[in-house]
């Protein structure tokens, strides 16, 4: 009963406190409603960068005892190659033999590729990746539509049948249940919709849809691809109960092992196995990212209390005398206390309700700009547990804007004031306190605009970075696979090639015209090599060589793309079957190859000294260009698509044109040569290059937001403090200017104490910046984390907008007028 009572009283206590705080905060109305558009800025960003965080990295993937799978692949000791796959073949060799692994099953090597598909007659692209049958078996994923893939289904001559991802059943399908028997072409096989996956199973990245290893072999329209369709996959698995993924990597090394000392000596590359948590490698590169951008809002959150503080501070400085008074009247310092945090607590409420309402629609506009293929966006959701942690930065906000005015009410003495009958001015404890929030609001701000700064560099060498090609007069038209639609038999690719382009290059404002299999900015999806041999290294030589990227290109390829001849000779019709097999290496492969060697005339070859791959004489050097991977390119050999691997379904066309001439120049093209090829899109190369800077963009974006508003608080705390310490000054300044001081003097003397705590805040944040940058190396290029612009640029740019805020209360104190102030005296 005495509890309860003691609870009673309690809460009683609190409905009263939080009433007169209502009141309070009601008759200063400008100052609250200053202070809670102030703190809702911090919370509302704060709670939709977690719902980000919890959407993406925290919230529990859609498979069962997800801490239990695992992705493995191999790589090159020497780091040659970070990525190599696996052999499907062996893969029921350990399902039985594996004391580590319960279940295994693979993933196509190659991800989520695009492709066209026929509906009703209507081409579409898909995005689709390949699966051994018990891939879902392994997930533990159960369909929320129809049937999951089987093991019966990855069979050579068995149906052909697709699971779609819940994303492309509600935006292809409407969340139709009829989608379930929906027959589709793909190359030139129908394919049946047996399933829908629940939402956020999207494995390989930016999956639409899966379907067997032997249904993808089945439209593999090439040979050469089609045993490679059928083995190269990623390993996922789950281990047995107690087993770690340390004992998974042991096993799994000793495995590829024994698996190389069985093949062919050619075959044999040395490679060790990597095994990473599935969870991990769903969520990919964008954890360091996010958790920047979510560390960046924080400390916006923490500049908009310090901010609120400092104005709680301001407005107690003039409560002293009613303090005062309520202490005569029998309030003891901890009911003072009470009463001031009840104001910081409601305060917070009241920007916690705004910024939730506000919340809503920032996140759908952030979810709006977000790039595509970032992981799991359809899991990005309000829940209870962003309701938790937005009442959660509630109190913390209240908390940190509250304990600044309870620190000054214990240094206040009552008595005094009430002696004097008139608020004092502040004491200087109370100064330091209100500089050292102001400070500290520079330093954070600092931080921020540092970190800015430097993802805008970033973005910027990825945007003006030297191609190696003629970006800016390219056009990709990609056309239907040939004999997907019964318009006749399809003719031979080399003939269907050769009179495209003769037709295309004949076409006025047309300047160069050639097929190409591997579309830009394709990395390791498109063809790359590991181990390469050069003529006369030894073993360990050519295990140390780079991957590379490998281009089947045709006679016309290095004019079309405007890819600089170093040396030697382009490919001609003359490099055929038959003929001497011949090479055009870029010109970073030849230097670290041949380093100070004319590299014209020397040979390479395919795999280890030992390999029985033939040699290929070099017969050019070209320019190092960004078609595969924009930020990090890789060296790149270049074979004559003859020789090598003829199959093209994209035309890329060099014009000035603008690019609607261009698409009817193609499409004419291609109906004068075949008339029933369609042509399913035609994209400029400028935006396909959009692709690789979403990313980098979005990440600019977000933090230049954040930085824009830690300056923005950072200047109007500063500009608060400086008001409030030049009217404390008024007297003095009078004095000084009835002595004879100029508004020069004037400006001078307020100017010179903010810039000092600008200065010192800003020096304070760059050793900050020094730390807190390093962990954005993962997402910058072409710029260091210590880049010396950025950083001292961050500072220079908070001093100027912090003379900005000085300024206005220093011009305030030259219209002084000295009379009238002295006789306040």
């Amino acid at each position: 009963m005495r509890r309860r009572t003691e609870l009673r009283v309690a809460l009683e206590q609190t409905w009263h406190d939080l009433r007169q705080a209502g009141r309070g905060l009601w008759r200063a109305r400008a100052f609250s409603a200053a202070a809670v558009l102030t703190l809702a800025l911090g919370i509302a960003g704060t709670t939709v960068m977690f719902t980000l965080v919890q959407g993406v990295l925290l919230r529990p993937l859609p498979v069962r005892d997800e801490r239990r799978l695992l992705v493995a692949w191999k790589e090159d000791p020497a780091g040659a190659v970070a990525h190599w796959p696996l052999d499907a073949r062996q893969l029921d060799a350990l399902n039985r033999e594996s004391r580590r692994l319960e279940r295994v099953a693979g993933a196509s090597y190659y991800g989520a590729g695009s492709g066209v598909v026929f509906e009703s007659g209507t081409a579409s692209y898909l995005r689709g990746a390949s699966v051994t049958g018990a891939f879902f078996e392994v997930l533990g994923t159960a369909p929320q539509l129809g049937r999951a893939l089987q093991p019966t289904d990855d069979r050579l001559g068995a149906e052909n049948v697709l699971v779609i991802t819940h994303a492309l059943w509600q935006r292809r399908y409407g969340g139709s249940p009829d989608v379930l028997g929906r027959r589709l072409t793909i190359g030139d096989q129908p394919f049946t919709i047996v399933g829908v996956m629940p939402p956020d199973v999207a494995y390989p990245r930016g999956v639409e849809a899966w379907m067997t290893l032997a249904a993808n072999a089945s439209i593999a329209m090439n040979p050469a691809f089609r045993e490679g369709v059928l083995r190269d996959v990623d390993l996922v698995a789950r281990l047995r109960p107690g087993a770690t993924l340390e004992q998974a990597q042991s096993e799994l090394a000793g495995w590829v092992t024994r698996l190389e000392a069985q093949e062919s000596a050619d075959s044999r590359r040395g490679m060790r196995p990597v095994v990473r948590s599935y969870a991990d490698v769903v969520v990919g590169d964008v954890r360091s990212a996010m958790l920047v951008l979510f560390a960046a809002v924080v400390l916006v959150l923490l500049i908009a209390s310090a901010n609120v503080a400092n104005l709680l501070l301001l407005r107690g400085e003039t409560r002293r005398l009613e303090l005062a008074v309520r202490a005569t009247l029998g309030a003891g310092r901890g009911r003072l206390s009470r009463q001031l945090l009840a104001e910081s607590l409601l305060l917070a409420l009241l920007s916690g309700l705004v910024a939730f309402a506000a919340s809503g629609w920032l996140l759908r506009a952030v979810v709006a700009l977000v790039p595509g293929g970032l992981p799991r966006l359809e899991s990005v959701r309000t829940d209870p547990l962003v309701v938790l942690f937005s009442l959660g930065v509630v109190l913390l906000a209240a908390a940190l804007a509250g304990i600044a005015p309870v620190a000054f009410l214990s240094r206040i003495d009552l008595a005094a004031q009430l002696r004097s009958g008139r608020a004092l001015g502040s004491g200087s404890s109370m100064r330091r306190g209100r500089r050292g929030l102001v400070m500290a609001q520079v330093a954070l701000a600092v931080t921020i605009v540092a970190a800015a700064g430097l993802l805008a560099r970033s973005l910027l060498w990825l945007q003006t970075v030297e191609m190696g090609l003629a970006a800016d007069r390219l056009v990709f038209v990609e056309l239907a696979p040939h004999g997907a639609q019964p318009a006749g038999p399809p003719r031979p690719n080399d003939s269907f090639h050769d009179d495209v382009v003769a037709q295309l290059e004949a076409a006025p404002g047309i300047e160069g015209a050639t097929p190409v299999h591997t579309p830009p900015f394709a990395g390791t999806g498109g063809w790359d090599t590991g181990v390469f041999t050069a003529e006369g290294q030894s073993l360990a030589q050519a295990e140390q060589n780079p991957s590379l990227n490998l281009e089947s290109v045709h006679p016309g390829y290095f004019a079309t793309f405007a890819v600089p001849l170093l040396q030697g000779r382009t490919f001609t019709r003359d490099d055929r079957p038959g003929a001497p097999d011949v090479a055009i290496v870029s010109e970073d492969l030849a230097a670290r190859t041949w380093p100070g060697q004319d590299p014209i005339g020397k040979r390479l070859k395919f795999g280890r000294p030992d390999s029985k791959e033939a040699w290929r004489t070099v017969v050019g050097v070209v320019e190092p260009t960004r078609y595969r991977e924009l930020a990090e390119p890789r060296p790149t050999l270049y074979l004559p698509a003859s020789q090598f691997i003829d199959e093209a379904q994209i035309l890329v066309l060099r014009s000035a044109l603008p690019l609607s001439r261009v698409a009817e120049l193609a499409r004419a093209g291609v109906r004068a040569v075949e008339p029933g090829l369609q042509v399913t899109r035609i994209t400029p190369f400028a935006e396909l290059a959009a692709a690789p800077l979403a990313r980098p963009r979005f990440n600019a974006f977000l933090i230049g937001v954040f930085g824009l508003s830690a300056l923005l608080l950072a200047a109007i705390g500063l500009y608060a403090v400086m008001a409030a310490h030049v009217r404390q000054r008024y007297p003095e300044i009078g004095v000084r200017v009835a002595l004879g001081a100029s508004a020069t003097d004037v400006r001078r003397l307020v100017l010179a104490e903010g810039m000092r705590l600008a200065g010192a805040g800003a020096v304070i944040g760059l050793f900050g910046a020094f730390v807190a940058t390093r962990a954005l190396r993962g997402l910058l290029f072409g710029v260091q984390p210590l880049d010396p612009l950025s950083l001292l640029g961050a500072a220079l740019l908070l001093v100027a907008v912090a003379a900005l805020a000085c300024w206005l209360p220093a011009r305030r104190a030259t219209k002084l007028d000295p009379l009238a102030v002295l006789r306040t005296l």
